[in-house]
């Protein structure tokens, strides 16, 4: 395609949906003619730049095979298409009628860009999803990747509408589906081959899509990260295409996934759900379904309670799940009470270049973290280790500001340096906070109003149902009798024992260790005024009530 010059800040403008409302508002053929200059210059110059770099950044083994449609949708919202105006390109097979296709459309009050299949297409993606669901990499293939986000699925078929992410002239949705798998699986619990071809279920279009509103959303886009989503969003959704690419090409179909399976591999997180976790951590889904929508409401949250409860553990599996499907990344850091400002933001470090110490200033692990999340269409997560170990005043500086309304996308500060920094909106912070340590009171409560705080204390039901299906033989009845005992002596929900001590296959032959050299210092230290309390506690008396 023809390069043409687009503004690198946003190739869009307010002229462009002046234009577009206007457009759509009287006599498509007419106005366009009339305004022929404008329309290529705010709408379809745009455009074609925007597919041809979405183009430059798909892999060889999608792009040899598709093609660049330059074409106007300007169809009535009354018609068959029922899709409401818009102007568009799309990314369709070679060979193909056409008929689906991988589209870009710009309406007058957002871009839209996804998946969509007309008329018989339907039919196909139906029944060759059908034939190759005895392909054993084909049905991992959507097991293992998500769809583009995480926002309810809506699909449009048999007359009944259903749309991903949100068209308003349609109320029905379907629950939330992570991967397509899911999505596919639950509509073919209603439509079947059979069901078409009796005319139980008549189709019409099937559209998976995500849209940009113009005055919340576009606008704010730059031309690169723009170009960079809409590639991300094409790639995850190239499957559908190939599904759809017809009933004589199911050989090629399947090459095609099966070459595709390398890309993302390299591109995009398996898939992690919260089914797993529930199963390795004994939480229930709908605990954890909670707690991701509080991470994801806030931006930030604390994972607190008292030592041996698996705060990091829960905190890294869930950061597994966050980043899954989608091309974002965890990490970690642990603070600790040398841990600074210029350690996580940016600070001076000398430095020596050809023989002369130069005092460059360095960006510290959290402006790193961010300028990488930049790149990310998908969620990244940063786990905080131990957060109150750390002065947070001191260490988060100007970030309190930043993280006090993280919906205010605009927001951002100035930082020493002169440099201007804002958190990115797919970064999700999650700490974990020992309660039983006493730098705890360093957590002033201007901090505490900036994160949402989910507490984690012993579950006895956790430490029963992990030995029962692990079949350990150990006696965890009598072990969680005792540790009850130990809690209601200490009297304090911030220090009671917690039960991930005792979460290991060989506890039988571990338990005297375990209790001797981790349990006996750590209630030694809580007992430290009061002797008796703590000789009833020792290795020689529990013992004897864990064999009798």
């Amino acid at each position: 395609m023809e390069k043409v010059f687009v503004h690198p800040e946003c190739p869009f403008s307010a002229e462009t949906f002046n234009l577009l409302a206007q457009f759509y508002a009287g006599q498509v053929p007419d106005f366009y003619m009339a305004h022929k200059k404008d329309c290529l210059k705010y709408v379809e110059e745009p455009l074609k730049y925007i597919l041809s770099q979405v183009e430059e950044q798909l892999p060889d083994c999608m792009t040899k095979h598709l093609n660049i449609k330059d074409e106007i949708w300007a169809f009535d919202i009354e018609t068959k298409y029922e899709i409401a105006p818009a102007y568009g390109l799309t990314l369709c097979f070679n060979d193909s009628d056409n008929s689906s296709k991988l589209i870009l459309l710009l309406q007058e009050s957002r871009l839209i860009f996804g998946f969509w299949a007309a008329d018989k297409c339907f039919a196909s993606v139906v029944e060759n999803y059908h034939t190759y669901k005895s392909d054993v990499d084909f049905l991992n293939y959507f097991k293992r990747y998500n769809l583009p986000n995480r926002h309810q699925c809506r699909l449009k078929y048999g007359g009944e509408a259903y749309y991903y992410n949100g068209w308003e002239e349609f109320e029905r949705t379907m629950k939330p589906e992570k991967s397509i798998y899911e999505l596919l699986e639950s509509i073919l619990k209603e439509i079947t081959i059979d069901s078409i071809e009796s005319g139980m279920v008549s189709y019409d279009n099937i559209l998976v899509a995500l849209s940009l509103n113009k005055s919340e959303d576009l606008l704010g886009y730059s031309a690169k990260q723009l170009i960079h989503k809409i590639a991300q969003t094409f790639k995850k959704l190239f499957p559908l295409l190939l599904i759809s690419y017809g009933e004589d090409n199911n050989d090629d179909s399947l090459a095609l996934i099966s070459q595709y399976f390398s890309v993302y591999e390299k591109e995009f997180n398996p898939v992690y759900q919260l089914e797993a976790i529930s199963q390795i951590t004994g939480f229930q889904t709908t605990q954890l379904t909670q707690w991701i929508h509080t991470i994801n409401r806030k931006g930030q949250a604390i994972i607190q309670g008292p030592p041996g409860t698996g705060k990091t553990f829960i905190a890294e599996k869930l950061a597994q799940h966050l980043v899954g499907g989608g091309d974002g990344f965890s990490d970690i850091i642990q603070f600790h009470p040398a841990y600074t400002y210029e350690d996580f933001i940016q600070g001076i470090r000398p430095q020596s270049q050809d023989g002369q110490l130069t005092y460059p200033i360095v960006p510290g692990r959290f402006l790193e973290f961010c300028e990488k999340a930049e790149v990310c269409e998908d969620t990244c997560v940063l786990i905080l280790d131990e957060i109150n170990r750390a002065n947070l005043s001191q260490v988060f500086g100007e970030l309190m500001y930043l993280l006090d309304d993280r919906q205010d996308t605009k927001r951002f500060i100035t930082l020493a340096s002169g440099q201007k920094f804002r958190v990115p909106t797919n970064v999700r912070i999650i700490g974990t906070m020992n309660t039983a340590d006493r730098s705890i009171a360093l957590v002033d409560q201007a901090l505490r109003r900036r994160f949402a705080f989910i507490p984690l204390y012993p579950n006895y039901e956790l430490l029963q149902n992990y030995h029962k299906r692990e079949a350990t033989g150990f006696a965890v009845d009598k072990l969680i009798s005792i540790l009850r005992k130990v809690n209601k002596e200490i009297n304090n929900k911030h220090y009671e024992l917690g039960i991930s001590f005792f979460l290991t296959k060989t506890l039988a032959e571990d338990i005297q260790d375990i209790w001797q050299r981790e349990i006996e210092p750590y209630l030694e230290e809580y007992f430290f005024d009061n002797q008796k309390k703590m000789d009833d506690f020792m290795w020689d008396k529990i013992k004897d009530k864990l064999s009798n």
